[in-house]
């Protein structure tokens, strides 16, 4: 019966950890031009609008997307690999640091920094 809340605690422990890495900003709606030096900035569309998610750092562990991406302003000092699942694996894409890019074809389920 003890190895249950044991379990349970470490479930919690995981989950803070996973929310460690978690955006500065839930998505919401916001523009390109919100978007600050040194940030990685996630925008619904093609056209930089709608939901938007913004990194301060680009976290070097794989970090699954709140909704999939329509482009990306990059605006940190990190390359960003983008990939296609939600646990970063197969190829990625590469968008460089301070570049913006847009994805009317691919939807990215997850990033890292590259």
């Amino acid at each position: 019966m003890k190895i249950r809340p044991a379990l349970g605690a470490a479930a919690v422990a995981a989950a803070a950890l996973a929310v460690s890495v978690t955006p500065a900003s839930a998505a919401q709606q916001t523009s390109a031009s919100d978007c600050r030096q040194g940030q990685a900035c996630f925008f619904e569309t093609t056209s930089f609008g709608g939901k938007s998610v913004v990194y301060d750092d680009v976290p070097t562990a794989c970090t699954v997307l709140p909704f999939a991406p329509g482009a990306l302003f990059n605006w940190s000092t990190e390359d960003v690999l983008l990939y296609r699942t939600a646990d970063c694996s197969g190829t990625p894409s590469l968008e460089p640091a301070n570049n913006f890019h847009s994805y009317p074809s691919t939807k990215f389920l997850s990033f890292r920094a590259g």
